[in-house]
């Protein structure tokens, strides 16, 4: 939405303001959503959309986030890049424990990562290993040591309450943020966690359904960002490899060429070519 076709509509109509989160994913705007005075510590998203509605303006520190999805390599771990990002290149160091792939190092650089400050616990782990997980996952937060922790349960794991709660008590007071992968079954239980999200992705759009915010009410539970923008690198890098694949078929035509326009066009659930750079960038970002 034009900033300022919105700042218009929000004018005279005070009500869009607190139900419309559209915007461009510029993390500049600081006009959305005022912090309010004592309120968490945070790690900026760096998706203005996001930052606007978070009352902590980020994802909160020193508390347990929880994304549910039940798609892998759907851009749900390109929610944390930037934040992953910006923690290393203050020398803290990152925890992944179960993910479900191993993470691509060069992937990591291009995202303005350093990879010698990540370690990954039980990549690939299966869910054998999930209690081992959870608690590698709370030992690591009582140290404070880490900027931040990401764990990966897995879709079918009911966790138990007083396990949930163990985690969270282990972020408080603590310079670290803990980011829990849970399946879409883990919606509907109870959880301390301080936010919540229900993750779903296609093509174009990444949807998160806010199901618990602490600090702020729930006037608009539903945050859409555009997934090309969340997953610039990625996205650009494939269209690039269309265009190049059809200019290899095709010959070289000029951009404008209908051929080459429809073939760049194409939606990303189409692209088959196998190309071991590319998947391999898909693995770590997606």
């Amino acid at each position: 939405m034009n900033a300022l076709f919105y700042n218009q509509l929000a004018a005279e109509h005070p009500v869009v303001r607190d139900h419309v989160r559209l915007g461009a994913e510029d993390a500049n705007n600081e006009q959305l959503n005022p912090v309010a005075p004592g309120v968490a510590p945070c790690v900026a998203t760096s998706f203005a959309v996001l930052d606007a509605f978070l009352p902590w303006r980020g994802w909160p520190v020193g508390a347990m986030t929880e994304i549910m999805t039940d798609c892998v390599g759907c851009g749900e771990l390109s929610l944390l890049l930037p934040a992953m990002a910006r923690l290393t290149q203050e020398k803290r160091p990152v925890l992944c424990i179960g993910a479900p792939h191993t993470l691509f190092a060069p992937a990591l650089t291009q995202a303005g990562i350093d990879p010698t400050r990540i370690t990954q616990i039980n990549p690939a782990s299966s869910a054998k290993q999930s209690k081992e997980n959870l608690w590698s996952a709370e030992q690591a937060l009582k140290t404070g040591l880490p900027g931040m922790v990401v764990l990966w349960s897995p879709t079918n794991l009911n966790c138990a309450p007083e396990t949930l709660r163990r985690l969270h008590l282990s972020t408080l007071g603590r310079e670290t943020m803990l980011i829990h992968f849970r399946g879409k079954s883990s919606m509907s239980q109870t959880s301390p966690a301080w936010l919540r999200f229900g993750f779903a992705a296609d093509d174009t759009h990444i949807r998160l359904q806010v199901l618990k915010c602490r600090g702020r009410l729930l006037t608009r539970p539903l945050i859409t960002l555009d997934r090309a923008s969340v997953q610039a690198r990625l996205y650009g890098q494939l269209r690039a490899t269309q265009k190049l694949d059809a200019a290899t078929t095709l010959g070289l035509t000029p951009v404008s060429s209908p051929a080459l326009s429809t073939s760049a066009a194409l939606p990303l659930n189409t692209y088959t070519r196998s190309d071991t750079s590319t998947s391999r960038a898909t693995a770590g970002m997606h």
